[in-house]
């Protein structure tokens, strides 16, 4: 079964595509490919966000609050209503991520999401976790969330050999779409970063281990706050310098 509870630290770095292709071939040594991947480590992540009306969630990550929280759906490569979708919590606090998410039928996703009632079909639904749906439901209601923007990239991802806690993924051809709130409808959208820039996060429950802060020292990787979902509303088109890192 698939993991629905996890705390951690991600760490976050805007690479230029020059200097991923070096980057990546320096940590090779170090990792093996995610299992779920295609034979370069590639798969399609998809995911609707939720947000207010006036977009709370969005408004707390652009004033710095310390306390942060999403609710999103999403799926993974190509998929059909028949098929599972994850609705995911994900809060950060003092740089620590907690995310909770349960396993649901895209279909039964979408009436469930829309719903405006607490409690309602909730005991009904198949789902890998009740109690996680219950945390959903009560977040979805007591904010009166709504669809807000559908995001979409394609994730590269890989575990260190020595630690498979630990998960590096390189993201690119960012894009969203704020309309067609379908998931089944694929996951074309408008370019919102820079299609030569990647999106490299570091994933871990603990410290750093050496090697990887070495190699990320040497490539010059400087961590920055980096939010897929407030970043595509901003007009403001990040600057990565041709091979250098921000």
């Amino acid at each position: 079964m698939a993991k629905e509870v996890f705390n951690r630290y991600e760490l976050k770095y805007l690479i230029h595509h020059d200097v991923y292709v070096e980057l990546l071939d320096a940590l090779r040594p170090y990792l093996s490919l995610d299992a779920n991947g295609d034979e370069e480590g590639y798969y399609t992540v998809a995911s609707i966000y939720y947000d207010t009306e006036d977009h709370l969630f969005h408004q707390e990550k652009m004033m710095g609050q310390p306390f942060r929280q999403k609710l999103r759906m999403r799926t993974y490569n190509k998929t059909s209503l028949n098929d599972y979708a994850f609705i995911e919590i994900k809060k950060k606090h003092k740089g620590v991520v907690n995310k909770r998410r349960t396993l649901i039928r895209l279909k039964d996703a979408y009436s469930f999401l829309a719903e405006k009632q607490l409690g309602a079909r909730t005991a009904d639904l198949d789902v890998s976790n009740q109690q996680i749906l219950k945390e959903i439901d009560f977040l979805k209601t007591f904010y009166q969330l709504k669809p807000k923007v559908l995001l979409a990239y394609e994730r590269q991802a890989f575990q260190a050999i020595d630690d498979r806690s630990i998960r590096i993924t390189f993201d690119k051809n960012l894009r969203k779409r704020e309309y067609n709130f379908r998931l089944e409808n694929g996951s074309d959208g408008e370019m919102y970063v820079d299609p030569h820039v990647y999106v490299l996060e570091v994933k871990l429950s603990e410290r750093m281990p050496l090697w990887l802060a070495r190699i990320l020292s040497e490539y010059r990787c400087a961590m920055q706050s980096f939010s897929k979902y407030s970043s595509c509303y901003s007009n403001t088109e990040v600057p990565v310098a041709e091979k250098n890192i921000i």
